[in-house]
């Protein structure tokens, strides 16, 4: 068997019963099984909590041997190709009816649903599945295309289930919400955190002591992939993990994130940009200020002319004082990364 080099898939759970803790959330879901029908599924809970590999696992144990021919993931916040939007524009009809606000007009499904979602949860069930299963990884960005969404629910509800997800429940319309059974999804318990780090440092041949075990728990939030992650890290520096290289990772890891953020805006990807500083907020706790102190730290660093630098500062320092000033600071964090995004195209 080829060796995997990245933890957090080398220990992976394989079903229900291997995921870390959630034994009320993992009883729901096997009840679930156990009666061979479900409603549209709505899983809540932070960034790399487990959403959608504890979907991914239900899905499996619910359809088995059907699973892969009656499966399927969609992530709502990845951009349609060029020529996925060709094909939904491709698709528009007229309305052929010669009285209501329709009468004549254009009928356009949102691109998205058009190219991602209709195909697949029109397409029949294979084999002897009770329905087909619809994984839908970051809901909230379908945004005002949430209506249309709810109209294939109502249409094809039958023969399709959808498993929504979501790291906030308030960006989902209501009546998106009234159709589904909620699962809040928390970070997993310590006790069961701290057995399964052991049974990885064990394997993995590590030492470490209960305390660390504590503080790499408060660091991660409880959250194992991002716990995991880190342990491989310090792994690096020694089969003894100890708080002073537990806390240098930590450090590392987070400038590696901001370099990576700026390199992403220097490329011109606003929304890859967007999403990877949401997740440094959620994953760090920085505030606004914080997170333009840091990338003005790590700016300094890059090649990049006098003129560049000043340019780009400038910008940093405008956002921060707009965010000083009471502003939303999510909008203030975005529109500095789009100014980004669009300076580099000049640079």
């Amino acid at each position: 068997m080829t060796e995997i080099p990245i933890w957090r898939i080398k220990y992976l759970p394989k079903d229900l019963n291997e995921v870390c803790g959630r034994d009320e959330i993992k009883r729901r879901l096997k009840q679930l099984v156990e009666e061979k029908n479900f409603p549209h599924l709505l899983f809540v809970g932070p960034e790399g909590i487990g959403k959608t590999t504890i979907a991914r696992l239900f899905a499996k144990e619910f359809l088995g041997s059907f699973y892969t021919a009656n499966s399927k993931v969609v992530y709502a916040n990845v951009p349609l190709t060029s020529e996925e939007m060709k094909l939904a524009s491709s698709e528009a009809y007229v309305s052929t009816s010669k009285v209501g606000s329709l009468a004549g007009k254009k009928i356009t499904t949102p691109a998205f649903i058009a190219v991602k979602i209709k195909p697949f949860v029109q397409l029949k069930v294979l084999g002897d599945a009770p329905f087909k299963i619809l994984i839908v990884k970051h809901f909230d960005s379908l945004e005002n295309n949430q209506q249309a969404f709810r109209r294939l629910m109502e249409i094809y509800g039958r023969n399709c289930r959808m498993i929504l997800i979501t790291t906030k429940i308030s960006k989902i319309i209501d009546p998106i919400i009234s159709r589904c059974q909620i699962f809040l999804l928390y970070p997993t318990e310590i006790e069961a955190f701290k057995e399964l780090i052991l049974e990885i440092c064990k394997n993995e041949g590590l030492k470490i002591k209960d305390n660390i075990l504590e503080t790499l728990y408060k660091v991660t939030e409880g959250v194992i992939s991002h716990a995991i992650d880190l342990l491989q890290l310090v792994s690096i520096s020694g089969n003894i993990i100890t708080l002073d290289n537990l806390y240098e990772r930590l450090i590392s890891s987070q400038k590696e994130l901001l370099r990576s953020l700026l390199l992403i805006c220097f490329k011109g990807d606003f929304i890859k940009a967007r999403e990877l500083s949401r997740n440094i907020q959620s994953k760090y706790k920085y505030n606004a200020q914080e997170l333009f102190n840091l990338l003005l730290i790590e700016l300094k660093k890059f090649p990049l002319s006098k003129y560049a630098k000043i340019k780009l500062m400038n910008l940093i320092a405008d956002a921060d004082f707009r965010a000083t000033d009471g502003l939303d600071t999510d909008i203030q964090i975005s529109n500095l990364l789009a100014k980004i995004c669009h300076l580099s195209e000049a640079l």
